[in-house]
């Protein structure tokens, strides 16, 4: 419960109410409500309809990415994680809840499954960022093109030849002498050979689709709320580019929670192509609130579809093979057996554990 209560933690939540306070006072709050409160009751279906999709196509793309890395995870468990996932991810560091879950779940490597979430942000980044170039924004298009384009250039640049000039060194002696700062540094080695395995372009092409398709519906998403509250004056296009730059700057914005960050830029970016600073802020806030109410919903029912694979999280042991969950012959995961060896040094060993045919070696 005391991690609950880390400076971490509680800095940004303190930071993302004052934010929506600061909202709230920018506009007339009593308007506000009373458009949020008026928003028609027939479009909430369409909008979980909408959700669903994004959703699906969010989660083939972590499908996707698993399959690239080699990790064989059964589908329920990454289903599971997935679903939970999406419940946590406006929170402190919450994008990589669902790492967790697998890692104590099914016991894969959560440095490796790190790589694939870190590559699913840098591409909504990528993706939001050429969105907003190509469909422009209003009266901060002429400044902002030019500024993305060179902000994506040097990025470029300075990613390109740091894969190229950096050479991986052995840590000093005093890092490898504590049991924690050892894991750390496996999980780091696990997260750079993850890396290492998805940047390749010929992979990235489908979770680069993938990625597209899903900012597209839930920027479809924000335009059917738009509808909703009388946004006039709002094209299609507009609301997508306004979507697209709240959510990079979001994800770029060096605060671990999107909360407040992604409002106040979706507010300043409504405000370039001339909505109303009350519908503004209605929009935002509207949007956050439905957005979470539908991943809680659809989390809801994948855990009870689902439950023994909630179970084997409770319980923070793998599911053995001869459960559901290992069906199909899918194999179980990576697990790690930690053995003393010959020589008395510690060591880690790194296990498949297959589907039916596959033997325990475990003494």
């Amino acid at each position: 419960m005391s991690r609950l209560f880390r400076p971490s933690v509680v800095l940004p939540l303190i930071f993302a109410v004052v934010v929506i306070g600061g909202l709230l006072r920018f506009a007339d709050s009593k308007k506000v409500v009373a458009l949020m409160s008026a928003f028609p009751r027939r479009d909430l279906a369409l909008y979980l309809l909408l959700m669903v999709c994004y959703e699906f196509v969010r989660g083939l793309q972590w499908h996707v990415l698993l399959g690239i890395l080699k990790l064989r995870v059964p589908l329920r468990a990454q289903i599971f994680s997935f679903a939970v996932g999406e419940i946590s991810k406006s929170l402190p560091i919450g994008n990589y809840f669902q790492n967790y879950v697998l890692q104590v779940a099914e016991g894969i490597d959560i440095g490796r499954t790190s790589a694939a979430t870190t590559l699913i942000i840098l591409i909504e980044v990528a993706v939001s960022l050429l969105g907003v170039v190509v469909l422009g924004l209003g009266e901060w298009t002429s400044w902002l093109r030019p500024l993305i384009i060179i902000g994506l250039l040097i990025t470029s640049i300075v990613a390109v030849a740091y894969a190229k000039l950096h050479h991986a060194h052995s840590p000093p002696k005093w890092m490898t002498q504590s049991d924690n700062m050892r894991k750390l540094l496996e999980e780091l080695r696990q997260f750079r050979e993850g890396v290492a395995d998805l940047l390749h372009v010929r992979l990235l092409i489908v979770p680069v689709a993938l990625g597209a398709v899903y900012l597209v519906i839930a920027g479809t998403a924000l335009y059917l709320i738009a509808r909703g509250l009388d946004v006039r004056g709002l094209t299609y296009g507009e609301t997508l580019s306004v979507y697209f730059l709240s959510l990079a700057f979001g994800l770029i914005f060096p605060l671990p929670v999107d909360i407040g960050v992604t409002e106040i830029s979706g507010v300043g970016a409504l405000l370039a192509v001339g909505v109303d600073r009350n519908k503004a802020v209605s929009l935002v806030l509207l949007n956050r609130v439905l957005s979470i109410g539908a991943a809680i919903a659809i989390a809801l029912v994948v855990v009870a579809i689902l439950h023994d694979e909630l179970i084997a999280t409770l319980r923070g042991r793998a599911i053995p093979p001869s459960e559901p969950s290992a069906a199909n012959g899918a194999a179980v995961g990576s697990r790690r057996r930690e053995s003393n060896g010959p020589d008395g040094r510690h060591s880690v060993d790194q296990t498949r554990v297959g589907g039916p045919q596959a033997k325990d070696h475990t003494t």
